[in-house]
């Protein structure tokens, strides 16, 4: 089993994690350039497989929007560090 890493431009939004389509944990509204080891995040937990399904559907709509980060990490090693 591989690993596959995309990248998005500028997405802002829930984070959530889904497994096999029954459970999820989900941080709505979780800002991830604010997440903290020194503040708690509220999260919820649901086993509810229509939650779950959207969830995944969601992702995978997302994920028709990526690119490999490889293919990123290649075009941001070409445009150099940023000009200040």
């Amino acid at each position: 089993m591989g690993i596959e890493l995309h990248h998005i431009e500028r997405y802002s939004g829930i984070l959530f994690m889904v497994f096999d389509r029954k459970s999820v944990i989900s941080y709505i509204n979780a800002d991830y350039k604010r997440i903290s080891l020194d503040e708690p995040l509220s999260a919820l937990w649901s086993d509810d497989p229509t939650y779950a399904n959207y969830l995944a559907s969601t992702f995978e709509v997302l994920w028709e929007q990526t690119i490999p980060a490889a293919e990123r990490i290649e075009e941001l090693l070409k445009e150099g560090p940023p000009q200040a």
